[in-house]
């Protein structure tokens, strides 16, 4: 199950990044031209390079036009025997199938063309011939990268650079080290991802070239944006935005509106995230830009499950998935299932929820069977052919007699082959039903784990519950009984009208609203600590514990660490724990002396409670009474964290309470 799930994550970033490395601004002005100047071309030479150079400036406008001028210079290359020419036309091909995410045709034609381009290196290695070289390679790393095949897109990443450097081409560097940078992304390298973009970046203001500057800027601000560096996005966004409103038609504006999604999302703008989205599939669909298209539809929901609109991002995901099932795009269709699943759940969808999964899971095996099946028909054809070769060799050298020996020999290793493959076949049947077994039995464990959380905020709903309950009996027999008292005092005085100043029934009042004044902070601490909110955890322990320190009762605080990076949701839970815990040992154990211990060492807290006091049998722990919300609801609050609670215990030797919790978990 952990495989599976690992793939499906490298195959849903590889969608979320995106993936088209070269810029998308519009080139009217450039294709008109070069259209030009092949109204004028004198020499077939001369007109494949521009059909070539044509092939490239409209793949990102107009896919038709694409294949159409490729396969013309394609042609009148191999008619001229022009070969730097049929390289160029086999590049710009295989660069149209990988817009069309057809990544083996693609593949194809980019091997023909590198292996032309090799041989002409080796005889020439001019510069003209190692830019092409330079190209080919370029694109096959692309190839790699939609495929998913990190390490052969690092390997000829890495081929590339010394001999771009060499040329001092500072076009196609910009190009690679904002590739690397996308990549490093990919692989969760930030602080490699973030040096390739800065390279990229220098280059850009020497180049001071447009198209390579907006592709790059919006870039790096989708990687401000995994750094949680949100704020430090809005500059990049601005400069490609400025440069963008120089031409309102480029596709371009595209991947800006994705990016300001990210930065919206970031701000928590949800409704301005899904309308940067909104003007991003304005451009897609009209451009007919498709897989640019899953990307759009997988980040409305992502953007909806920010909110928490789950009905939405499940409505965006069925459209995925829909999507891919029209274009036969399996793995987009398994990516969807799984990934809708999990919003069923969360939705407590739970029958859609294990539907999804199942399916989801189903395909992810035909997948993994249909490769094993074609990679036992590879081997089947190489043996074959090995086996062919061996016969008209023995032909040639012996008889009749050695000839019907071969043949028997053959047919009993095809007998062979034949039971062996029926054997791992069986094997690999019954594996994979095992397997599906196993996740069916994993399905019904996450069911249940939700199940269980569900019931830990049941308890907690109840638990507030309790507490405002026990709000309101303090707040009508304990303040308002005062303030009663201080009324009828008043109205006594008033109807008396003494001839004298009352002032020994005036203290009498004025000691009455002190203490009610008091009582009405002790109530307002205990329903949220102003000190808290103002000045953080530490300082509210502290003046927590000061103040349940008297004459008969001491509490000591020794913090260690610091609550940064803590939500304050957490904070006011860690507090709520504590002060339960500070009151069980003062009103129920009878502690003169109670040490509280905070200590935190990264992204782990332990909280230590430790009192005098006349403990208990911690085999009873279930029924041992609580102030407040009882231990039940206490350990509802650690579980809330995510953390562990134990006690250590003793009658009349005092008592131990360990918090134990992972801020990241919680």
């Amino acid at each position: 199950m952990k495989t599976n799930t690992f793939h499906f994550n490298i195959l849903l970033l590889v969608l979320i990044i995106p993936h088209c490395l070269v810029s998308q601004i519009d080139n009217t002005k450039e294709i008109d031209s070069l259209r030009n100047e092949l109204k004028s071309v004198k020499t077939d030479t001369a007109k494949v390079n521009l059909l070539s150079e044509l092939s490239i400036v409209l793949s990102k406008t107009d896919s038709v036009e694409t294949f159409k001028t490729a396969f013309e210079a394609l042609s009148l290359s191999r008619k001229i025997k022009y070969k730097k020419g049929e390289a160029a036309a086999l590049f710009s091909i295989g660069g149209a199938y990988m817009d069309y995410f057809e990544l083996e045709k693609g593949d194809e034609y980019l091997d023909e063309g590198l292996h032309i381009i090799e041989n002409l290196v080796k005889q020439d290695s001019s510069r003209a011939n190692l830019k092409l070289w330079l190209k080919g390679n370029y694109f096959k790393a692309i190839n790699y990268s939609y495929k998913g095949d990190l390490e052969k897109e690092i390997e000829m990443t890495y081929m590339v650079i010394p001999v771009a450097k060499k040329l001092n081409d500072l076009d196609f560097l910009t190009r690679v080290y904002t590739n690397m940078g996308v990549m490093n992304m990919r692989m969760g390298q930030s602080l490699d991802a973030y040096k390739n973009f800065v390279k990229s970046i220098e280059i850009n203001k020497t180049l001071a070239s447009k198209k390579r500057t907006i592709f790059t800027d919006l870039m790096f601000a989708q990687l401000l944006y995994q750094l949680d560096s949100v704020n430090q996005m809005k500059p990049y966004l601005k400069e490609a935005k400025d440069l963008l409103e120089t031409d309102p038609n480029a596709l371009d504006w595209q991947l800006y509106y994705t990016q300001e999604s990210f930065y919206n999302t970031g701000l928590g703008n949800y409704t301005e995230a899904i309308s940067s989205l909104d003007n991003a599939r304005e451009i897609v669909v009209k451009n007919k830009m498709h897989q640019d298209f899953y990307i759009l539809l997988q980040r409305y929901a992502i953007v909806s499950e920010k909110s928490n609109d789950y009905p939405a991002a499940i409505s965006y995901m069925t459209e995925f998935i829909n999507t891919a099932k029209e274009k036969k795009k399996r793995t987009n269709v398994f990516q969807g299932l799984y990934k809708r699943s999990q919003y069923e759940a969360i939705q407590e969808n739970y029958k859609n929820a294990y539907f999804d999964y199942i399916a989801a899971i189903d395909i992810y095996d035909s997948i993994n069977t249909h490769e094993m099946m074609q990679n036992i028909k590879d081997l089947e054809f190489k043996y074959d052919t090995a086996e062919k070769e061996k016969e008209i060799l023995s032909l040639t050298i012996t008889n009749e007699k050695k000839k019907s020996q071969t043949y028997m020999l053959i047919g009993l290793a095809s007998v062979l082959a034949f039971l062996l493959f029926g054997g791992y076949y069986i094997y690999n049947q019954r594996l994979r039903k095992a397997r599906k077994k196993e996740r069916l039995h994993e399905s019904e464990m996450n069911l249940f784990k939700q199940e269980q959380q569900n019931q830990i905020f049941s308890a907690m709903i109840e638990g507030q519950e309790k507490e405002r309950k026990r709000l309101a009996i303090d707040l009508h027999d304990g303040l308002g009984g005062r303030l009663s008292g201080i009324s009828l005092n008043l109205s006594k005085l008033d109807k008396d009208e003494p001839k004298e100043y009352p002032k020994k029934e005036l203290q009498k009042v004025m000691k009455d609203l002190g203490d009610s004044l008091t009582e009405l902070r002790s109530i307002a601490r205990n329903m949220m600590p102003e000190t808290l909110v103002k000045f953080g955890l530490e300082a509210a322990l502290k003046d927590y514990c000061s103040s349940m320190t008297g004459n008969e009762t001491k509490v000591m605080l020794q913090f260690y660490g610091n609550e940064k990076g803590i939500e304050i949701n957490q904070q006011v839970t860690m507090y709520r724990v504590i002060q339960e815990l500070i009151n069980n040992a003062i009103k129920h154990a009878n502690a003169s002396e109670v040490l509280v211990q905070y200590i935190r060492e990264g992204n782990k807290v332990d909280i230590t409670v430790e009192d005098n006091g006349v403990g208990f049998n911690k085999d009873l722990t279930d029924n041992t009474p609580s102030s407040g919300m009882g231990l039940s609801n206490l350990k509802t609050r650690v579980a809330y964290l995510k953390g562990n609670l134990d006690f250590s215990s003793e009658i009349n030797e005092g008592t131990t309470v360990n918090v134990h919790i992972n801020i990241d978990a919680a």
